[in-house]
Order: structure tokens, then sequence, then C-alpha cells
């Protein structure tokens, strides 16, 4: 076999499968276990995108049918790359390498991984360079915001952040950096929005800081960069997005002590101001706001979220271990398929 069509059979086609076949289990047990915690379903979530990876970087590049003639064959396995567990997938099936094709998948890999992180390390420095050098918010000029952080920093046990002003555009506030965070608003915003919407916005983005998602966003971000061509796995991405912002809603409400009524109503109200700065202004919509105003379902995903806090029950100790023997299982667990293309099989799992 060419080495393009084994690294297209048993490396590429094989994660996109693997990707497709994960995002839809784990919808599948959010569905049947009515999992509603943000999150438990971020953890969930990552599995979609660590699980291909895995599987684009399997030494098996491929294998020959000894006792079947079907054209496609279903079978389940546990990743095994040393032969160590008996597996009845050796009674009809045994294992061909190609270790070119696997050689260069893992150098592939790692020339992505070393230009993704390097890109995004590059990106983030200037980024972050030209906000570290901008003058803080002076308390005299905004007291209501560090009475904010006064109360909410200790209690979430974070560090204090720096807070500073953004002048020539508007932005949702935004956090960014991990050891000396920065918190981003803008001057329309702070004179805009009252004390307890801004104490929401402040709180969510504490929770950020709590959560380091700044730091812990990477790993997905890097798979997601690496395996470009896998749709899945784009989509399980925006959904880990999605339910993070999620966790720090709920973080914020939980700190600030406001309703789920008065979250959802923070965010129409941000969503309907820039929408009037911005056609007042004739300025494009900043990024957040523009994917409030026109992606209806992260809007209302995240107001749903907020509306389902009261109706949960505290997570008890056997709901827990068995949401962790679950993911432990997926994450081990595959489902395979053996597909005969002419004189080929290709191994979906």
């Amino acid at each position: 076999m060419p080495v393009w069509q084994s690294l297209l059979f048993n490396h590429i086609m094989p994660s996109i499968f693997n990707a497709a076949v994960t995002l839809l289990l784990v919808v599948a047990i959010f569905k049947v276990f009515r999992v509603k915690d943000p999150a438990t379903r971020f953890m969930f979530l990552f599995l979609p995108l660590i699980k291909p990876f895995i599987i684009l970087l399997e030494n098996p590049s491929g294998m020959r049918l000894e006792s079947t003639d079907m054209t496609v064959h279903l079978m389940g396995r546990l990743p095994d790359p040393l032969n160590l567990i008996s597996s009845p997938i050796k009674e009809f099936a045994e294992f061909t390498y190609d270790h070119s094709a696997t050689m260069i998948a893992l150098l592939i890999a790692v020339i992505a991984i070393f230009i993704v992180i390097t890109t995004r390390w590059l990106q983030l420095f200037l980024f972050l360079n030209g906000f570290k050098h901008k003058k803080s918010l002076s308390k005299s000029e905004c007291p209501q915001v560090y009475e904010i952080l006064d109360d909410l920093v200790p209690r979430l046990n974070v560090a204090y952040p720096k807070v500073v002003v953004a002048k020539n555009f508007h932005l949702v506030p935004f956090s960014v950096g991990y050891k000396e965070p920065i918190i981003v608003l803008s001057k329309e915003l702070l004179a805009e929005f009252p004390r307890k919407q801004l104490e929401i916005m402040l709180a969510h983005e504490l929770a950020h800081m709590l959560r380091k998602d700044n730091l812990t966003g990477w790993p997905a971000l890097i798979l997601r960069d690496i395996m470009f061509f896998n749709p899945f796995v784009r989509l399980a991405y925006n959904k880990l997005e999605h339910e993070k912002e999620n966790t720090c809603d709920r973080i914020a409400l939980d700190i600030t002590g406001a309703t789920p009524h008065t979250g959802a109503n923070m965010l129409l109200d941000v969503a309907l101001f820039y929408q009037k700065v911005s056609l007042n202004q004739n300025q494009a919509y900043p990024a957040l706001a523009k994917g409030l105003l026109r992606r209806r379902s992260m809007l209302e995903n995240r107001i749903t979220s907020m509306a389902r806090i009261a109706q949960e029950s505290k997570p008890s100790i056997v709901r827990t271990s068995l949401k962790t023997i679950i993911f432990t299982l997926l994450l081990y667990l595959q489902i395979g398929f053996v597909v005969s293309i002419n004189e080929y099989q290709m191994y979906l799992r």
C-alpha cells in the first residue's frame, strides 16, 4: 500500500470516524443520564479531541482479514499496542504494520504541534504586550470596579488582576494572562451598565482565572488545530467552549448571589448594547457581541444553562463515581469496523 494511502486509510479516516462515534456517544450519555452540569459536560467533551489524536498516531496502520469475507465486520477493541491482552479480534484478524506511514504521521503531528504552539505564543505575546504597557484603571476613575474586585477576589482566591480600559475599540470584558492576569473593559460598558451587571461580568472573568482557562484551553486548541481536517473535532471544540462559558456563568451567579434571571438579562443587555453602539458608530460588531446576536443557539445555550441551575440537585458520591467509570470506559473502549476496499482493509475504530 502506498504511503499516502496508508496515511489516509489507517490514520486520517479512522481518526475522523473515532471523533464522530465518540462525540455521538458523549451526546447520548448527556441525554440518557440527563447530564446538565457544565463542568461534567466540559470533561466529557475532551474525549472527542483526545481519542482521535491517539488514533491518528497509533502504530497499527492496517489489518488483514483471515477468516471472513464480509465487506464490513463490526467489532469492539481495547487499545493494546503491546498485545498484552487476549482479544477475540485476533481470531479473525491480524495486524500489519507500515512503519513509514506511522513515522510520517508522527512527524507531521510533531511539526504541527511546534508550529501551532509557536504561532499561538507569538500572537499571545503581541496581544498581551499591548495591554501590559497600558495604564491601569485608577480607583478614582471607577471606584465601583475596585469595590467589586476587592469583594470577589478574596472569595474566589485568585490573583488580583490589573484592570485596563480599551479606548480605541469596544469590547465585551475579557481576561488575558496567567501569572499576571489582566481584565480588559471598555469605557462605554462602564458608563452604561449598573453595578450588579458589572459585578456578574467581572465575576465571570475571575471564574476564568479560577479555572485557569487561559492555560487549560491550550491542549484543546492545539488538538483542534492539528486535526484541522476533522469536522467532528471542531464541533466538539465549539461545544467545549460553550460549556466553559456556562461553567463560568454559574460560578459568577453563585459568588454574586444573582439569580439566573438576572444573569440571562445581563447577557441580553450586553448583546443589545453592542448592537446599538455598532449601528450608531458604523462599526463592525465585536466578536463576542456578534456571536451573541447572530449565533442564536449560543445565547440560548447560556440562558438555558442558567435557568437549569435552580432545578438541579447537588451531585452525590454515587453519581460522581458513575460518571468517572463511564468517562474511563469511553476513553479506553473502541467500536470498530473492518471495511474491505478492493484488496485493502480499512480498520475504522
